[in-house]
């Protein structure tokens, strides 16, 4: 709390409107990644949001791909119209000599923008943070510490959270007394050294992997001239790197915060822009949510399902956690579930659309299926096309009819040729350098769309440079941003960081999860095999959730494996271990993406130890128990493994009949 002559909390922030990177593309070929649509908002609508609604009116754009179509859509905005306070300066970072984030903090320092104190964030970063109680404790490490230059923000996220990327997998060592930063670590690196003197000059040290950088930073006015008196520093962590230990030289401090009771995350690749689109739909970022972002569009209704009066139904089935735009038709027999609609958009007859995001102005005709997918503004997909998990068609392309586009596949609408020499295309790519001849393959243009299909298919040159064992790792993992994440990462997957090889916990879960799932079973088979009763389980289940900081998809995920674990024998005692863990799985099922984590935990138990044969066994017993739905088992089925599906075809079977029956009888 500020006491009377206290100085007033700065208001000044410093928005990095470019990536640096060509994660996205094709979709920012034509656009920046701050101006694509997430939950139908351009991703820098909502850093601008949380910053106007914490005081931030003085705000500064770095922007460098695409500068004009950002420059427009603030000057465009309603922002300036809801309150005269806010104002915005634009400085245009050269393509040519703006290469990196260094860069842009350097052109900084040179703008004379900077007056004090100030926020710096990236603008793909969404959060509700209070940011004048962050300022407010970063002055007063100030005025206890003269020599504190910044305040990092970072929060609680274990290794494999959603929001976690694992390009953004750190070590973090602080003084926990006074939250003073001791050193910083990459941990994709081989490895890294703490010197003996940080442990010397320090009583008690904590070390953090639990925790993601937010990219948000709470800076004094000259941390902009130490990036231009250090040509090397490229990004931040560089930076940060070099004042807490690497630069022998440097006498200043870093502090960090942890968010608690608050959201933030950053959009950094395509895995996290699903993960932070859901969990705007499920309304963690409030007040940040659709219905107060556009509150004449949006009507919040039951089951995670944001609609306007003005879209048009005409008998579509809308399931669960669903944004729709305004304007938008969806015609009869369609089913849409856990996905995102823009405004303007016509949605045949019959349509299956599943976890995917459509943004403004597409069409997808009759009798056609889109899982997982991507499909840019003006997209277009003919009748009768099934679209498989992990597309993306860029803006103004299409597919179809009568064909199933592969996973994975990207469709761009820009030609070599065009990519080539068009000076404002490449330019404009986030990645400036990206827009080489071997981005799009001239081969593959046309015909494996479909008849109607237009134009290319996108294939990155990412493939054929040469990366190390830990940016392969992340790229493989990136590019599978359609498959679910468990929150779990394999311990082969994680960077060694010594030379010996890290041994794997009985679990092949790393050290936390090991830890809360080994707490799990003795707290599942103790209450079994003493008949302690179900909500004494839930309780301790509850209470290793909270220790371990678990979210409730792995605890569910966690209490289905554990139950299968202690079954000793599926075939006799599963029916009755399921009949008395059915209150502590039914705790944590509340719609049907939590029945899929049940479906696919059991098919991945059931290939790591050969039990395929006890899966149909299983499926019908949480089936009679009502764990699973029918639907939703038919739906999961279309995915599994071959191996899975040979050993249920006679329940499902039983389940597509008796289906079909009750359709009968209904009519």
């Amino acid at each position: 709390m500020r006491m009377p002559g206290d100085k007033p909390v700065p208001t000044q922030a410093v928005v990095v409107a470019d990536s640096f990177n060509s994660r996205f593309k094709p979709i920012t070929i034509d656009r920046p990644r701050c101006l694509l649509p997430i939950v139908n908002r351009p991703l820098i609508d909502y850093t601008i949001q949380n910053l106007l609604e914490n005081g931030f009116y003085d705000i500064t754009i770095l922007a460098r791909a695409h500068a004009d179509k950002i420059k427009n859509h603030l000057e465009t905005s309603k922002f300036k119209e809801l309150d005269s306070r806010v104002s915005f300066s634009f400085y245009s970072l050269s393509a040519d000599s703006c290469l990196s984030y260094g860069d842009a903090i350097r052109e900084l320092s040179n703008s004379g923008e900077i007056r004090g104190p100030f926020v710096l964030l990236a603008s793909d970063v969404i959060s509700n943070m209070d940011l004048r109680l962050a300022m407010e404790k970063h002055q007063a490490n100030k005025k206890q510490d003269k020599e504190c230059i910044m305040t990092c923000v970072f929060k609680k996220a274990m290794p494999g959270h959603p929001t976690r990327g694992l390009e953004d997998d750190i070590v973090v060592c602080t003084n926990p007394e006074t939250n003073q930063l001791l050193a910083f670590h990459n941990a994709n690196v081989k490895k890294f050294y703490y010197e003996l003197e940080l442990f010397n000059a320090n009583e008690v040290v904590d070390f953090h992997y639990d925790l993601t950088n937010t990219h948000i930073f709470l800076c004094e006015a000259h941390v902009p001239s130490r990036f231009g008196d250090h040509f090397d520093i490229q990004d931040m962590e560089s930076f940060i790197r070099g004042v807490v230990g690497e630069d022998e030289t440097c006498i200043e401090n870093i502090y960090i915060q942890i968010l608690e009771n608050r959201y933030a995350a950053r959009v950094t690749n395509l895995r996290t822009y699903v993960a932070v689109s859901q969990d705007i739909i499920n309304r963690w970022t409030y007040p940040i949510v659709p219905d107060n972002m556009s509150p004449h569009q949006y009507i919040y209704r039951r089951r995670g399902i944001y609609q306007p009066n003005s879209v048009k139904l005409y008998g579509a089935e809308i399931v669960q956690n669903t944004v729709i735009g305004p304007e938008t038709t969806i015609e009869r027999g369609t089913r849409v579930t856990d996905s995102v609609i823009g405004s303007n958009c016509e949605i045949g007859a019959n349509v299956q659309i599943i976890k995917s995001y459509v943004w403004d102005d597409v069409t997808v005709e009759d009798n056609c299926i889109v899982e997982n997918a991507i499909l840019a503004s003006g997209a277009k997909v003919f009748k009768d096309t099934h679209i498989e998990p992990g597309c993306i068609l860029a803006c103004d392309t299409s597919v179809g009819p009568n064909i199933t586009l592969p996973s994975g596949t990207k469709v761009t609408a820009f030609s070599p040729s065009h990519l080539r020499t068009d000076s404002g295309c490449s330019n404009d790519s986030e990645d400036t350098r990206g827009s080489g001849d071997n981005d799009i393959s001239d081969t593959d243009m046309d015909e494996k769309l479909g008849a109607d299909g237009w134009r290319y298919i996108y294939k990155s040159d990412e493939d054929n440079n040469e990366e190390s064992d830990s940016e392969s790792v992340i790229s493989e993992y990136n590019k599978k941003w359609y498959l679910p994440n468990q929150g779990i990462r394999p311990i082969d997957e994680i960077s060694d960081s010594s030379d010996s090889t890290p041994i794997p916990s009985e679990t092949g879960y790393d050290d936390d999860y090991g830890g809360f799932y080994h707490e799990l079973v003795d707290s599942l088979r103790g209450g079994y095999d003493l008949k302690t009763g179900v909500d004494h389980i839930i309780l301790e289940v509850n209470a290793s959730k909270h220790a371990y900081n678990v979210s409730v998809n792995d605890c569910l995920m966690f209490s289905c494996r554990g139950i299968l674990d202690i079954c000793t024998d599926i075939r006799t005692l599963i029916m009755p271990y399921l009949q008395y863990f059915k209150p502590l799985l039914l705790k944590f099922v509340n719609d049907e993406s939590s029945q899929h984590i049940i479906l696919n935990e059991i098919e991945t138990w059931a290939l790591e130890n050969g039990k395929t044969v006890d899966v149909q066994k299983i499926l019908h017993t949480m089936y009679n128990l009502d764990v699973l739905e029918e639907h939703v088992i038919l739906q999961w089925n279309k995915t599994a493994r071959a191996e899975i599906k040979e050993k249920i075809s006679r329940f499902i079977t039983w389940l597509v009949e008796a289906e079909e029956e009750s359709s009968e009888d209904s009519d």
